[in-house]
């Protein structure tokens, strides 16, 4: 696997690792909405799965996209050889507009997930 900017800036271990980080934030937003509906906590505070739901959202698209938004914040990347410092600042510029995008894709989905949790607890409840 090879670098390339805006594109792909990790490899498959790290890959493994977002895929990690997103399967985590699904059990830990089930686990939160179960705790609220368990507990009969007010119906607002279902809004706060946002959090985990974000970052199930994006653990899965740094998964997906082999792209970590993080080392673009940084200005490294890791296909396997260990981390590397982008050096071309066109690079470095496509992989924070790539970063800027997978985000805003996060928050959607965070935000989408949230608005289908609040609408199914409030019907089945």
């Amino acid at each position: 696997m090879e670098y390339q900017p805006g594109v792909c800036n990790i490899g498959p271990t790290q890959q493994r690792r977002r895929l990690l980080l997103g399967v985590g934030s699904l059990a830990l937003a089930a686990a939160f909405v179960a705790a609220a509906v368990s507990f009969a906590w007010p119906r607002w505070s279902l809004i706060l799965s946002v959090f985990p739901l974000y970052g199930a959202a994006m653990g899965a698209l740094q998964y997906r996209e082999r792209f970590c938004i993080g080392f673009a914040g940084i200005g490294v990347f890791d296909v396997g050889g260990g981390t590397s410092e982008i050096e071309n600042e066109e690079a470095l510029a496509a992989d924070r507009r790539k970063a800027v995008k997978l985000n805003a894709k996060a928050m959607a989905l965070g935000a989408a997930g949230t608005v289908v949790v609040f609408a199914a607890v409030t019907v089945l409840a």
